[in-house]
């Protein structure tokens, strides 16, 4: 029994920094079905701190991400300061976005 409570709460915590980060993407101007599909493979690889300092770069940009160019987007990444961030933000953009 105490396995199964172990795991609800594991599993909860999941879906509860999914759905967090699914609503920062909303936020940030990017489409709801978009940021759904990100979401889910931004929380399974990235950590909470990796997630914060995601959202703190995004806070320095007046654009949406879906007004940004490539140059804006690059800029963006670059002020994280971590690569693995950069690299699983851009291919769960690329992947959510060939769906």
């Amino acid at each position: 029994m105490r396995m199964v409570c172990t795991l609800a709460l594991i599993l909860l915590a999941a879906c509860s920094k999914e759905a967090a980060v699914g609503r920062g993407l909303v936020d940030a101007g990017v489409a709801a079905p978009a940021a759904s599909c990100m979401a889910e493979e931004m929380a399974k690889r990235l950590s909470a701190d990796q997630l914060r300092k995601l959202a703190r770069a995004s806070d320095g940009s007046s654009k949406t991400l879906s007004e940004m160019s490539a140059a804006d987007y690059v800029a963006a990444a670059r002020r994280v300061g971590d690569a693995e961030v950069i690299l699983v933000t851009a291919a769960a953009a690329a992947y959510c976005d060939a769906l």
